[in-house]
């Protein structure tokens, strides 16, 4: 197969705002607990904000590279690819993306690739380079 470009939607970190919500919550509590002198809700909005730190740092740290994969997958499966898994790539270097190794079924063979970065949010998928 030729070499083909794919675009891969970015991640949005629009899911960050719930546990910030809560965060926000949890310094409201915590607040009002010192100034009226509730032991029970500085407790407890202390632990809303712990809680709610805790659920931005893991979210921001698992769901932007939950997101990419799942966009790899189905671009390769657009691509007529079947049962796509992912190589660990060389990461960012020099401030830009490294390739990424493929292994896939493409016309009931098994094939080997890597997506290369071309800038943005296009991508290369060359066969044979993994």
């Amino acid at each position: 197969m030729d070499p083909v470009t794919v675009t891969l939607e970015p991640w949005s970190p629009w899911p960050l705002i719930y546990p910030l919500i809560v965060m926000v919550a949890g310094a409201v509590m915590t607040f009002f607990g010192q100034l009226r002198s509730r032991r029970w809700m500085r407790d407890i909005g202390t632990v809303v904000l712990v809680g709610g730190g805790l659920a931005s740092v893991l979210l921001f740290a698992f769901l932007s590279g939950t997101w990419d994969q799942a966009q790899r997958t189905a671009a390769l499966e657009e691509l007529g690819y079947v049962d796509p898994t992912f190589g660990g790539g060389t990461g960012i270097v020099g401030g830009q993306p490294g390739d990424i190794d493929f292994n896939a079924v493409r016309d009931g063979e098994r094939v080997t690739g890597s997506l290369q970065w071309q800038g943005d949010d296009r991508w290369l998928v060359v066969e044979g380079t993994g």
